[in-house]
């Protein structure tokens, strides 16, 4: 297991509420979703520290929901957030995967949003195709069945987005695409002051 460095000064959103897929699997545990629909699971325990740093849940699994298939969900943020940046940890299930999310200013919408274009590899990929870093690497993968298969070796892929000038950001509207799955988002938030504009 491998981790790519976050940013320190990043914050980590809240994907809880909007999580609806399994993609791991515990040893012994009933195959759900899986990745791609068919069970094929990342193995929970190789994860590692890598959990507790996307905020998985305690039963990781165990059947609960863990990632984000992107259904056009809405993150909205407890407050407006002036940022820098974002990074955005998962995959791609069938093929890489390149979509927009749509950052909007306030809460509730309205004003002009930014898109931010967000690239990750397949969960299978053994490299990135895109600007893409492995985030997290397991030795095997659960097949099907649920039986450990030691020919593949699920990934997990970071994509490291920084805009060109700080902009406000008070939800993140996910595309619709489920063969894209997001298991943790992190703000990155701009500092105040002249450095706003040269800061990355």
């Amino acid at each position: 297991m491998s981790t790519s460095t976050i940013p320190a000064d990043a914050v980590r959103v809240d994907l809880g509420p909007h999580r609806n897929n399994a993609a791991f699997l515990a040893p012994g545990v009933e195959p759900a979703d899986g990745f791609d629909g068919f069970g094929r699971a990342y193995p929970a325990s190789e994860l590692g520290g890598a959990a507790d740093a996307l905020g998985l849940p305690g039963d990781l699994g165990h059947g609960v929901a863990d990632n984000v298939a992107c259904e056009g969900q809405v993150l909205v943020l407890g407050e407006p957030v002036l940022l820098r940046g974002l990074d955005v940890v998962g995959a791609g299930s069938g093929g890489t995967v390149s979509e927009t999310l749509l950052l909007e200013p306030g809460p509730d919408g309205g004003g002009p949003a930014a898109r931010a274009r967000v690239e990750l590899s397949d969960f299978l990929s053994r490299r990135p195709v895109f600007d893409d870093t492995c985030f997290a690497h397991s030795s095997f993968l659960y097949d099907v069945g649920g039986r450990p298969e030691s020919g593949a070796e699920p990934r997990l892929w970071r994509c490291a987005v920084r805009f060109p000038q700080p902009l406000t950001c008070g939800r993140i509207t996910l595309p619709v695409n489920p063969d894209l799955h997001v298991v943790g988002v992190w703000l990155l938030p701009a500092p105040a002051g002249p450095e706003a504009a040269t800061n990355r």
